[in-house]
């Protein structure tokens, strides 16, 4: 199965995982990322210039928030369904990323997926470095 475009789960691994029966006692490491608002495009270059401060964009003349404020509420509001959903307390939150990781089963993966505050959902994957 591959996942669509329109729901937050990004791995087909994950979309098949919720499909499961919801009575499996399976779990899924998963990172659950908060929804960012949308990064507003850059500006065309100025054509025909060849010093490096033309291509720079035009410096702001408002400060822009700062990540930490951007994602607040959108962490807020994902850290009460996880709490509804019983996994507060095993979630590692992660401020930088505005995400968390997180032990789920079916039913709660599809909870989670149906949630608004959701941007995307993808496994949890543990690298290891391989001694030679």
């Amino acid at each position: 199965m591959r996942p669509s475009p329109d729901t937050p789960l990004r791995d087909p691994a994950l979309v098949e995982f919720a499909a499961a029966p919801g009575t499996t006692v399976a779990r899924a490491s998963v990172i659950v990322e908060a929804k960012r608002p949308p990064v507003p495009p850059s500006p065309p270059p100025r054509a025909n210039s060849t010093a490096a401060t033309d291509w720079l964009p035009p410096p702001s003349r408002r400060r822009t928030p700062a990540v930490r404020t951007t994602l607040a509420g959108p962490m807020r509001e994902l850290q009460a369904v996880l709490k509804r959903l019983g996994l507060a307390d095993q979630a590692r939150r992660n401020n930088l990323s505005g995400s968390f990781v997180v032990e789920v089963t079916p039913q709660q993966l599809r909870e989670l997926a149906a949630t608004p505050a959701v941007q995307a959902i993808r496994c949890n994957r543990q690298h290891r470095r391989r001694l030679a």
